[in-house]
This record gives structure tokens, C-alpha cells and sequence, in this order.
């Protein structure tokens, strides 16, 4: 039995042509039946591919129960791997996100009209209704964790290169940091999930391929993706995706957390408002309503209730689960940007926006090519050719922000580019690309600019008034010295003569940099007004968060039941269940396993996993591409090679591929010159 399974694989491994099979496996199905499988498919209970679910259930649990026991050592192991990621290969993912950029494009105009599916299929869900859905499963989690990022870049989280004080004053600084802020949320960001979810659509509603991401090097390597290679490629899309989503539901339920005890608390503007019994000092906490704490077994409740909620949505599918609650989420988001818009300096912030976005355009070819090449030298001292002047930016930054977006980016392709895909059979190709790419694109600059630019102006304040953010007396303005923290206004009466007056720092002035994560958010959204709006925009604000994060989870569960299943698109209840408890349950075994001193140990160690996973994956997304223009071209020419009779998909198309797998490909590699050696006798020139 196992030499008929090896002489299988090895026969796949030399069988890479791809094939037009759309007369002897028109159906999902009839791929399925050349893959490894447990269950009848359509069955009430289970169908699933015993390789690609065993190896990910053992993988994810292997990697979780060695970050338990590990904690500090695994995570400072899974940091030095990430360091070496965004070391060694910051270039390639520079260049990669600019040459599948111009792909992209390419494809907007050149295949605009091409159907994601049959010529007569039309779209499953409304406009709105997919754009709510693939932003909550894109990145809306990751927006409100985020939300600050231009306000730490703006106060020089890291020592990036615009802190030098003779290149940029305080307004260029703002204005680089919102667009750096853009540049990271942009374009360059959503082409993972465009360039995955156009090539599974293409490939599973025109040509009848199972929804599954073995199937995207099936243009490129044929009949090979239904073995052990293709195996291979949904376990490492599945560990992507679960450690992904568990270290989100970890520091989402932490960030819920936070917000629980500031309602319980009453908190507002720094201080607590319930439960005190007069004898707190600044910055004491009080008992509360319930004496709730910030601590991991809350954390661990709240993580249950969003997997339970997650599968009551899964159980009710994607139109009566998903799709409501990625409205309801969307909506709250877009009342909450609306009240910052128009209770903060409106034009103040439409100004910033209008600025901030022409930035990118004209600084987007420089900083999407920008590698902080000197700045990773370190300091002059070290001996490695650093600046000897000492300016300029820290090395790590771009380490830490840029590079590790792209490998989050581009490690969560596999599970949003699947999900993209499911729901947009019926659309064109070109509706699909300005979707997925430039509308998101888009929302995601309104949201970060209007928040981004509301904070730096509030930070403004609290830098010219005096609140360094060293005690809690120079972090919020309700704390200050109202005779030393402020401003000396010079002012003129009404007979033009100049006088001064002193205006002490409002209590609504706080310097968020200088606050926790999870505290910025709900501080900077109480200082719109008194305590009872305080308390109404952070119980919305939870509900939006929960909201989002239970949309992530279910569709993740959604999609990696999809790739342990062979690709079919309903796969049997209870293993969407299974996958979503295992989500749950592996991000309670790292919050439970915590110690008090240092809580994000074990989260942090499997943090960097899809950060390192996605290293492989950017090679993955090179021949996506590629197989992407392969179909994009072989589907505009369908008719033509239909009436000249003429196989649709064949070896033709491999002078586009870069490496084959023919024999003599791996004779090669340890004897170089045997190739040119055959060459040569079949010429004549050994005669």
C-alpha cells in the first residue's frame, strides 16, 4: 500500500502539464475524486482530506502547546526567525508588491469584462453587502488595533527617518506620517487577497476546479497540484490562517477587555468614576460595578463568546450570518467616523485627507521601493558603515512596520483571497480588481486619515501645552496643573492694543502616545464630550470590535473547512464547528498559559508564525501571478482556440513559467553542464 502511494506521488511529480478538463471533470467533484479523502462528499457529517487535516490539526497544536510551555524563549526564537525574514528579504518583498501591482493593473484594462464564472451567472450578493462582507474579513480587526498608527509615526514610535529635525518641522512630519499610514493600508496591501481570490474564482467558476488554493499553481504545474505538493500548500495556507486569527482573537480580546473595565469603571479622561471610595490617588483604579480586572480569565471568557457567536454564524451561512453582521459592523463603523469627522475641526480634517492622499500619489513610486538600506547599518559606532552624522532614522523600524506588514499581508492572502473568491462569482474581472484593491484601498484612507488626523491635532495640543506624558499629571489634561499646563495667548482689545492671557490645558486634552494600545482608541473618542457620550461611544465601539472580530473568525473557519475539505464549497457542518472551536481553544491555551509578568508571551510566539509563513507564500504569489495572466489570456482566447481546434490548455503556455520539472531539471543541479552536454550530442557537435 505505501509503494503504490510513493510509485502515485512520483508519477505526479513528473505529470505537470496542465490539461483543458472541462469534458471529463466539468464538476468540483470530479477533481475531488483524485485527492486523498475521508467521507462522502455532500454528507451530513464529515469530507475532508485526512493528510491536509491531519498535519494542520497536529501543526497548529504542536506549535501552540510548544509556545505554552516555551513562552519567552519561543517567542524571542519566532522574533530572531522574523528578524532574519524582514533582514535578509526586505528587497523581495519591495519589489515583489510593485511587479504584482503592475499585473494587476494590467489585467484592470486588458480583461476588464472577463465573467468570474459562466457568461450568465450574476452576482450572489448587492454591492453593499460585498463590501461589507470582504472588509470585515479583510482588515477591519486590524483597522481598530491600528487605529493610532499615524499618530505613533507622527511621535516617532521606533525613530523612523522623518524625525530628523532639519529634514522635516513638525506639519511635514504629520503629513509623512498620515501618508505612510496610507502607503502601509493601500494599495500595495490588498494585492495578496485581489491576486489569490481572482485566480480561485476564475479557476472555480469558469473551469469548474474545486475552491481550493492547491488549485492556483494548477496553470503552472498541472496534475502535480493533487499531490503531496498540493497538500503541502493547503497545510501551509490553514496554519497561516488559524495562527493568524488566533493571535488576533488574543489581542482583540484584550483590546475588548480594556473596554469592558473602562464601562464597568466609568472611566473617563483617565479617571474612574465608579466604585471609588474617595481615597484613590491619581490614576488608582476603582472596584466598579462588578470588579472587573484586566486579566486572562475574562480574556478567555470573552474569546468563548466570540467562537460561540462565530459558529452560530457559520451554522447559519453566509446570508443569514456573515453578510448581516458585516452590515451592522459596517454601519457602526461608518457612524463612528462620521461623529469624529464633524466633531473635531471638520475642514481641519478634510484638508488632511485631501493633502495626505496627493502625498501618496506622488511619493508612492519612492517609498514603495524605500528600504531604510543605511539606516539597517545601525549606528556609526557599530563598525558596519552607519551614518556618521547620527541622523536620520533607528534600525529596526522599517523592520517592524513596513516589511511586517507585508508578511502579515501577504500570510493572510490564502485565507481572504479564498473567502473573496466564494463570494463573487458573477462579477467581472475588472469590478473584482477595483473591489478588492482600490476601494479598500480607499475606505481604508478615510478611516486612518480622519483618525489619524484627529489624534496628531489633539497630540499638538498636548505637546504645546506642557503635557510631556512622563506621570499621569502630564499625560491628561483633567490631571494637570491648570496654572502651569497651557498656553500664553497674545491677543489684541478692541482698541488694537496687545495684551496676553493665560488659557489652561481642557481636560479633554490628553497625550495619547504615552497611553496604552487598548486605551487610545476609547481616550480619544471620549474627548468629544461629557461622561454619558464617553459611555455611549465605547459601548459602540465594543459592539463594532465584537462584531468585526466574530465576521474574521466565522470566516475563517469558513474558508480553512474549505481547503481541509478538498476545496468543496459547503463542506459538512460539523467540521466548520470543529475548525471554529480549534480557532477558540488554541487562543485560550495561549492566554491561559501566561504568566503575570509578561501576558503576550505565548501570543507573541506564534505572532510572527504567518509572519514567517509568509516568506514562502511571496514565492507562491509570484507563479499565482503568473498563472493569473496565463488564464486571464487563455479565457479571452477560449473562442479562437475553440475554432481553430487547438487544445485550450497545453505546454505552450510553460515559456512563460520560470523553472520546469522535467528530469533533466533536477540531473542539473549537481551536474550543471549535463544539459548542455545533450544539447550538444543531439546538435552533432560531440561527433
Amino acid at each position: 500500500m505505501a509503494m503504490a502511494l510513493l510509485r502515485s506521488e512520483f508519477n505526479r511529480l513528473k505529470d505537470w502539464a496542465p490539461r483543458d478538463h472541462s469534458q471529463d471533470r466539468p464538476k468540483a467533484e470530479d477533481h475531488v475524486k483524485d485527492m486523498y479523502s475521508f467521507g462522502k462528499i455532500g454528507g451530513k457529517f464529515v469530507y475532508f482530506n485526512p493528510v491536509v487535516a491531519f498535519f494542520s490539526f497536529g501543526g497548529v497544536w504542536a506549535i501552540v502547546i510548544w509556545a505554552m510551555a516555551a513562552q519567552g524563549s519561543a517567542a524571542r526564537k519566532t522574533w530572531d526567525a522574523q528578524v532574519w525574514v524582514t533582514d535578509i528579504w526586505a528587497w523581495l518583498y519591495m519589489i515583489t508588491q510593485n511587479v504584482w501591482i503592475v499585473v494587476l493593473f494590467y489585467l484592470l484594462f486588458k480583461h476588464y469584462n472577463l465573467k468570474l464564472g459562466k457568461d450568465d451567472d450574476k452576482p450572489e450578493f448587492s454591492d453593499g453587502a460585498y463590501f461589507a462582507m470582504l472588509f470585515s474579513c479583510g482588515v477591519a480587526t486590524g483597522l481598530w488595533y491600528f487605529s493610532a498608527e499615524a499618530m505613533w509615526h507622527y511621535e516617532g514610535y521606533g525613530t523612523p527617518r522623518w524625525m530628523d529635525e532639519k529634514m522635516f518641522n513638525m506639519n511635514t512630519r504629520a503629513e509623512h506620517a498620515v501618508m505612510v499610514t496610507f502607503f502601509h493600508w493601500g494599495l500595495h496591501g490588498w494585492i495578496p487577497y485581489t491576486v489569490v481570490g481572482a485566480l480561485i474564482a476564475i479557476l472555480s467558476y469558469r473551469r469548474g476546479f474545486p475552491m481550493s488554493m492547491r488549485f492556483t499553481l494548477y496553470p503552472l504545474i498541472g496534475e502535480m497540484v493533487y499531490g503531496v505538493l498540493g497538500d503541502m500548500i493547503e497545510i501551509l495556507s490553514i496554519l497561516c490562517t488559524i495562527f493568524g486569527v488566533c493571535t488576533s482573537l488574543g489581542l482583540g480580546a484584550m483590546q475588548i477587555n480594556k473596554g469592558m473595565v473602562r464601562l464597568d469603571r466609568g472611566t473617563y479622561l483617565g479617571k474612574d468614576y465608579i466604585g471609588c471610595t474617595g481615597s484613590e490617588g491619581p490614576g488608582d483604579a476603582c472596584e466598579g460595578n462588578t470588579g472587573m480586572s484586566e486579566d486572562k480569565g475574562v480574556q478567555i471568557c470573552i474569546i468563548i463568546g466570540i467562537t460561540l457567536l462565530a459558529t452560530a454564524s457559520v451554522v447559519m451561512g453566509l446570508k443569514k450570518g456573515i453578510q448581516v453582521l458585516s452590515f451592522v459592523a459596517f454601519g457602526l463603523s461608518v457612524f463612528i467616523l462620521i461623529s469624529i469627522l464633524f466633531m473635531d475641526h471638520t475642514w481641519y480634517i478634510l484638508n488632511v485627507l485631501t493633502s495626505s492622499f496627493g502625498y501618496y500619489l506622488w511619493y508612492l513610486p519612492k517609498i514603495s521601493f524605500h528600504t531604510d538600506a543605511w539606516e539597517e547599518l545601525g549606528a556609526a559606532s557599530l563598525g558596519q558603515g552607519g551614518a556618521p552624522d547620527g541622523r536620520g532614522g533607528a534600525a529596526g523600524w522599517m523592520n517592524g512596520w513596513t516589511i511586517f506588514y507585508w508578511g502579515w499581508w501577504i500570510s493572510w492572502g490564502p485565507f481572504v483571497g479564498t473567502f473573496l473568491a466564494r463570494i463573487s462569482k458573477g462579477r467581472k474581472l475588472g469590478h473584482f480588481i477595483i473591489a478588492t484593491l482600490i476601494l479598500p484601498s480607499i475606505w481604508s484612507f478615510v478611516f486612518l486619515g480622519i483618525m489619524g488626523a484627529a489624534q496628531i491635532r489633539m497630540s499638538n495640543q498636548a505637546i504645546s501645552a506642557g503635557l510631556d506624558g512622563t506621570t499621569i499629571a502630564t499625560r491628561y489634561g483633567s490631571y494637570a496643573d491648570k496654572t502651569a499646563i497651557g498656553w500664553t495667548q497674545s491677543l489684541e482689545d478692541d482698541d488694537g492694543n496687545p495684551y496676553t492671557k493665560w488659557v489652561p490645558v481642557p481636560d479633554s486634552v490628553t497625550r495619547l502616545y504615552w497611553l496604552g494600545t487598548e486605551d487610545v482608541l476609547f481616550e480619544h473618542l471620549s474627548a468629544y464630550g461629557g461622561q454619558g457620550w464617553a459611555t455611549f461611544m465605547t459601548v459602540i465601539t465594543l459592539i463594532c470590535i465584537v462584531l468585526y472580530f466574530i465576521t474574521s473568525s466565522d470566516s475563517a473557519s469558513f474558508v480553512v473547512d474549505i481547503m481541509a475539505a478538498n476545496g468543496v464549497e459547503e463542506p459538512p457542518l460539523l467540521q466548520k464547528i470543529f475548525w471554529a472551536f480549534t480557532e477558540g481553544a488554541a487562543a485560550c491555551a495561549l492566554l491561559a498559559s501566561a504568566s503575570e509578568d509578561n501576558p503576550k508571551a505565548a501570543l507573541n510566539a506564534v505572532k510572527a508564525i504567518p509572519i514567517i509563513l509568509g516568506l514562502p507564500f511571496t514565492f507562491l504569489l509570484f507563479w499565482m501571478c503568473q498563472g493569473l495572466v496565463i488564464v486571464c489570456h487563455e479565457e479571452a482566447k477560449r473562442e479562437e482556440a475553440e475554432r481553430e481546434n487547438v487544445p485550450l490548455i497545453g505546454r505552450r503556455h510553460f515559456k512563460m513559467f520560470l523553472l520546469n520539472f522535467e528530469k533533466v531539471t533536477f540531473i542539473s543541479c549537481v551536474f550543471p553542464f549535463y544539459g548542455l552536454g545533450v544539447v550538444a550530442e543531439k546538435i552533432g557537435w560531440c561527433k
